[in-house]
């Protein structure tokens, strides 16, 4: 008798209905409904932008009006402000690098200048100030920040891009000797060895880049974060999907790439970093 009893404590489950076949299926619903939420925020989420001169167009098209008058800090072989002639009535180049900028085609002038140094325009000289992909390389951006304050007009606007090092991988990626830095965006990105400059990434997170920009007497109009990643992996089978998956399920304020506009912050007389 104790023997029966005992067993019938041993094996409730009998009682219950629950068999290895149900629990089976139960398991494999639940890893289906996993997966699908999974591949859902890889693929469908609607707020992961992944070019980042669509919204560079987007920023131009608020900040450009007719005959602006532009300074592309940083200019470099080229610009994207080619695109925008019928609103730039004059666009002045500046860049460290005098080969390049004199082998520019799209200026209208340019000067050899280190951007952390006085520019020698007058206050108040620009519409628009662009920097694309420049502030990585700036040594000391409150300096090139404040100046870039001080030649807009109070309706002007400031566009930038730059990379983002509170990404893991971009964060990863600066670790990496010079010669696979280099190795990765001449077969990702497209990038010339003559056009690869040192990189300090001293204002490259969204909470330096807004401690910068404010500290110059800027304010934000649109902060955007963007997954460029996909970019490097563009020559390696599978790898530019991979890139792309890993940068949507990432919080936004860590995707890849940043894409802000600025305008001058009306300041007092008592704020001192307002000129």
């Amino acid at each position: 008798m104790r023997i029966a009893r005992s067993s019938q404590a041993v094996y409730p489950a009998k009682s219950s209905g629950l068999t290895y076949s149900s629990a089976r299926a139960e398991l494999g619903r639940r890893v289906s409904d996993h997966i699908s939420t999974t591949l859902r925020r890889l693929y469908s989420h609607p707020t992961v932008e992944t070019d980042h001169t669509l919204v560079e167009r987007r920023l131009l098209d608020e900040a450009l009006r007719p005959a602006t008058v532009a300074l592309d800090a940083g200019c470099g072989r080229t610009t994207r402000l080619r695109h925008y002639r019928d609103r730039i009535a004059r666009l002045v180049g500046v860049d460290a690098d005098e080969v390049a900028g004199r082998d520019n085609p799209y200026l209208d002038e340019f000067l050899c200048l280190v951007l952390e140094e006085l520019l020698p325009f007058d206050d108040g000289s620009f519409d628009l100030v662009y920097a694309n992909f420049v502030v990585e390389h700036l040594e000391y951006p409150d300096r090139a920040f404040s100046e870039w304050r001080s030649v807009l007009r109070s309706s002007g606007r400031l566009v930038l891009l730059t990379s983002n090092r509170a990404s893991p991988v971009m964060a990863v990626a600066d670790r990496f000797p010079d010669r696979l830095r280099l190795a990765v965006k001449r077969h990702g990105a497209g990038a010339k060895e003559r056009d690869v400059y040192v990189a300090w990434y001293r204002a490259n997170t969204p909470d330096r880049l807004a401690e910068v920009s404010e500290a110059a007497g800027f304010e934000s109009v649109s902060v955007n974060y963007v997954g460029t990643l996909h970019r490097y992996g563009a020559r390696l089978p599978g790898m530019s999907r991979l890139l792309a998956a890993g940068e949507r399920v990432l919080p936004a304020s860590r995707r890849s790439t940043i894409v802000a506009s600025y305008r001058k912050r009306a300041c007092s007389n008592a704020v001192s970093t307002c000129k």
